[in-house]
């Protein structure tokens, strides 16, 4: 049977532990559900729907990790204990609180077993590009001295919605071990047994993602995984159902918890314009429509002689979820204006960060398009046509930036038939001679 001696020391001789001697981490359990999801959820996710199921003293929200040694700055936590019982020094081997909550159906089929003191957030969410992740922290009171036992801690979290190669999610549990099918766990990441007080020398399992915390001046959990990520393919525009879970396992106490980064919950495409334009609409001083030249990390676009260009309206696409800022200051297509006075630096932050230079020359016409003189002829019944496209690459992006073909010079010949397109508006990127321009394209 577990003893709860340390936690009665801790309690009865609360001046032994100096927690006011560190940086500490500020843990706030008052808090909704909407507003976990709120500080969990960043680019490229919409969520609904918000419900958590447990203790709400065991759920919150966490800031100043940066002066700690957890790995993440500020987040979202879910214990089978206290949530406020995370914050260290680590001066108890036993933390914990029983709740005496039920566990969770979900986590028990992943052990094998029985749960308790189960702490859940669920909510829906729609993603805008075709991967969805976050990262996160698990650590436990459990380590080291229960490695190997029946007392197995666990959270999973599971998806459920459209599988893009087919078929349905059905709580398809992401939190592995990295490159694994291996649910995350006491016994599944460590560095081993060790007893209370002692330092883990090993062997163990997956322990290269393992911290051991023995000792530990700023988080009380005796152990925890480094910064891990869970991932899954999914399809833009669809919806999910999301489900966090983390359980007792074997019985109610020592304590276990999860902190996920906030606004980790991405889904976002490649830093990359898709098209860049100053559109007549936007600007009164163009009676046109001046469409960028895309190269490489730049944009180059040229404006009839005498055109005002110390606030022009940049009109732009990009992949699904892809945050796009100047200076610091978030850009809104058709709306942000910018001084192109002097070239404008874009800094796009995707899956990946990209800065795109944007320059504006000044030109009697319009400045030759890169492809030539495409001609695109209006689309309609779920097809257009592309003429006057001799040695040029062909790529249809959809309104969310997934590619709906790729047609490379060596398919066609001066001409190609874009068809079986459903009604909306596409992208068509026209590669040439190391250069390329993006077209939007209604399909009627």
């Amino acid at each position: 049977m577990k003893s709860k001696i340390y936690i009665s020391l801790l309690l009865l001789f609360p001046a032994i532990f100096p927690f006011q001697a560190f940086a500490q981490l500020e843990v706030n359990s008052n808090v909704t559900p909407e507003e976990m999801v709120e500080f969990f959820i960043g680019p490229g996710i919409s969520y609904s729907n918000a419900q958590y199921s447990g203790a709400q003293a065991a759920r919150g929200i966490f800031s100043n990790g940066s002066s700690t040694n957890l790995g993440v700055d500020h987040g979202i936590a879910l214990t089978t204990g206290l949530a406020e019982y995370i914050i260290g020094p680590n001066s108890s081997y036993s933390m914990s609180y029983n709740n005496n909550m039920p566990g969770d159906d979900l986590l028990g089929i992943c052990l094998g077993g029985s749960t308790y003191d189960a702490s859940v957030l669920e909510f829906e969410f729609i993603p805008s590009a075709d991967t969805a992740w976050c990262r996160y922290v698990f650590g436990s009171e459990e380590y080291s001295e229960w490695v190997g036992s029946a007392f197995n801690d666990i959270f999973g979290y599971f998806v459920s919605g459209p599988d893009p190669d087919g078929g349905f999610y059905s709580n398809e549990n992401i939190a592995l071990i990295p490159g694994s099918l291996v649910h995350v766990a006491i016994n599944s990441v460590n560095n081993g047994y060790a007893s209370p007080g002692e330092p883990t020398i090993g062997p163990g399992t997956n322990s290269e993602y393992f911290f051991d915390n023995l000792d530990g001046e700023t988080i009380q959990y005796d152990g925890f995984t480094t910064v891990l990520i869970a991932k899954i393919a999914v399809i833009p525009g669809e919806n999910y159902h999301f489900k966090l879970a983390i359980a007792d396992a074997g019985d109610g106490i020592y304590d276990s918890g999860v902190m996920l980064e906030g606004q980790s919950f991405k889904s976002q495409g490649s830093a990359d314009f898709l098209s860049f334009a100053f559109m007549a609409e936007s600007n009164p001083g163009l009676n046109q429509d001046i469409y960028g030249v895309l190269e490489n990390d730049a944009v180059t676009l040229e404006v009839p002689a005498g055109t005002n260009v110390t606030g022009l309206v940049a009109s732009f696409e990009t992949n699904g979820g892809v945050v796009v800022g100047v200076g610091g200051i978030p850009q809104q297509s058709g709306i942000t204006p910018n001084d192109f006075t002097q070239p404008v630096m874009y800094h796009l932050d995707g899956y990946n960060d990209k800065d795109w230079q944007v320059k504006v020359n000044m030109a009697v016409g319009i400045g030759v398009q890169v492809a030539t003189n495409a001609i695109f002829l209006s689309g309609s019944a779920g097809k257009f046509e592309i003429r006057n496209i001799s040695k040029t690459d062909i790529i249809v992006y959809s309104i969310t930036g997934s590619v709906i073909r790729n047609v490379p010079s060596s398919q066609h010949g001066n001409s190609v038939v874009i068809d079986n397109l459903m009604t909306g508006i596409y992208f068509v990127k026209l590669s040439k001679d190391g250069k390329a321009e993006v077209r939007k394209v209604q399909v009627n």
